[in-house]
């Protein structure tokens, strides 16, 4: 278990950004003292902080999932203004940016002074929170990881009360969900009836008592404090894999009165061919969570289900070159050292991109793999690629070309 951020990979900002109905400014970014304690400088109602705002700032880190941000932007604003709970579920391919969306949210919470006490975020996988020899849950495995975060966010000894409150506003992000199914292999599984049972009571409410440390009377002491849940918001992750498949089958079932849609696919090359192609969200029905061995009050508890929707062609392109950690900027940076410059043309880009989107199941994960038979030689010894050229700066200059794509890919 792990707290949830994504510290080593932020990226700095502007100081004004337009964000969609409104304006983060300069004096509501984070502004410290001389010991670096958060100051209430500038601060406005977390109420004026709304979804579109809220949108705008997740879309910087997250490419291609609009949709999906959006269900995750009101869950957000739901959290920090306290009316209602903003439970959500994420479903998507391996690589469709679930990870990506907990890292961000994580992000906002520390850019914006006024969600110092949203703070407290962690991320957990499912299956640490069940003892599989008693088939009981754990929440405290749970809270250990909230209080690591919470402590870290306080910057001091806490008081118990400064702990309490911290960790009672926090989210939680519960990873491989779809793990931990009631049905495996066919047979009732008690471990995921477990778990999903032990989180629900959590969304709905429960004082849980913990043994900590405080500060009391200026001395750090033993002692046990209860921690509500119920202010603390649920954001569930899984790739669902058996869930496409049982999907398919559904739609696919001479019975069903459903049949897969043909679409016009244009090739990076300009070729366009039709396909049959499946997307789980053109056939999704809540229902089919509940065949998956989802229990179904689990389920009810949640605000929304969200499905993460597989990376387009055009995603894949952006992703691959503007985000900080695709496989390009990444062989970008490491060439750089060696003082040569990597370009890449737009159709080899397109061409890359393309190929990846081949492979639905991996999402933006293809894209390394795919990059990986390009780059690998040329990241050995560029020198003797026969690529290399001068630039008009005076540093060497490498460009992925389109008919070495398609070569090194064995496309013809």
């Amino acid at each position: 278990m792990r707290p949830c951020g994504n510290g080593s990979q932020r990226r700095s900002r502007s100081v004004r950004r337009r964000m969609g109905g409104g304006t983060l400014s300069k004096e509501h970014l984070v502004q410290r003292d001389s010991e670096g304690a958060a100051t209430n400088v500038g601060l406005r109602p977390v109420e004026s902080i709304t979804p579109p705002l809220i949108l705008e700032a997740l879309k910087g880190g997250v490419l291609g999932q609009d949709d999906a941000l959006r269900f995750v932007s009101v869950a957000i604003y739901k959290h920090t203004t306290g009316k209602v709970p903003g439970n959500i579920i994420l479903i998507g391919n391996s690589g469709t940016g679930k990870t990506t969306i907990m890292n961000n949210i994580q992000r906002l919470y520390d850019e914006l002074p006024e969600y110092v006490p949203f703070r407290a975020m962690a991320l957990i996988n499912a299956n640490l929170l069940v003892d599989s020899d008693r088939m009981e849950f754990r929440p405290e495995r749970l809270l250990a990881a909230v209080e690591q975060r919470a402590r870290s966010v306080i910057g001091h000894p806490p008081t118990a009360a400064e702990l309490k409150e911290t960790m009672e506003r926090a989210t939680i992000c519960v990873d491989e969900i779809d793990k931990m199914s009631s049905i495996l292999a066919g047979k009732p599984n008690a471990i995921g009836v477990a778990l999903q049972q032990g989180i629900l009571t959590l969304m709905e409410g429960e004082r849980i008592p913990i043994k900590t440390h405080v500060m009391v009377d200026g001395e750090d002491r033993s002692a046990t404090i209860e921690i509500d849940t119920k202010g603390m918001m649920f954001i569930c992750g899984g790739a669902f894999e058996g869930l496409y498949d049982q999907v398919f089958s559904r739609v696919t079932n001479p019975g069903s009165g459903e049949s897969l849609r043909s679409v016009a696919v244009r090739s990076a090359d300009g070729q366009v061919t039709i396909e049959v192609r499946f997307s789980l969200a053109d056939y999704f029905k809540i229902e089919d969570l509940f065949t998956y061995g989802m229990v179904p009050q689990f389920i009810a508890r949640l605000d929304n289900t969200v499905l993460l929707a597989d990376l387009g062609v055009d995603s894949l392109k952006q992703i691959l070159l503007s985000a900080y950690d695709s496989p390009f900027v990444r062989s970008r940076r490491y060439l750089a050292v060696m003082g040569i410059d990597l370009e890449i043309e737009d159709l080899a880009a397109s061409i890359v991109a393309e190929q990846a989107e081949k492979h639905s199941r991996t999402g933006a994960r293809a894209l390394r793999a795919i990059f990986s038979k390009i780059i690998n030689a040329i990241e050995f010894d560029p020198w003797s690629n026969g690529a290399l050229e001068v630039a008009r700066n005076g540093r060497q200059r490498l460009v992925v070309t389109a008919p070495m794509v398609r070569r090194s890919l064995g496309l013809g």
